[in-house]
């Protein structure tokens, strides 16, 4: 799933169906035993996780390509 840092308008944008993915990852979360994900919490706990690992995580996007 990919979710947009806007960091111009101080914005986090999500998938137009990211409540119903995250209502599915709970069903299988809630099944094992495990707790549920929030939508927020959800969020911050890869943004955590891609931070720490900033080695791997980083990534930079291809300059797009100009058509002349």
């Amino acid at each position: 799933m990919r979710i947009i840092l806007d960091t111009d308008k101080k914005h986090i944008i999500v998938p137009w169906n990211y409540s119903d993915k995250l209502a599915d990852m709970n069903k299988i979360i809630e099944s094992a035993g495990g707790e549920k994900l929030d939508f927020v919490g959800y969020i911050d706990d890869i943004w955590k996780y891609a931070i720490e690992n900033s080695d791997d995580c980083l990534k930079t996007a291809q300059k797009p390509n100009r058509k002349s």
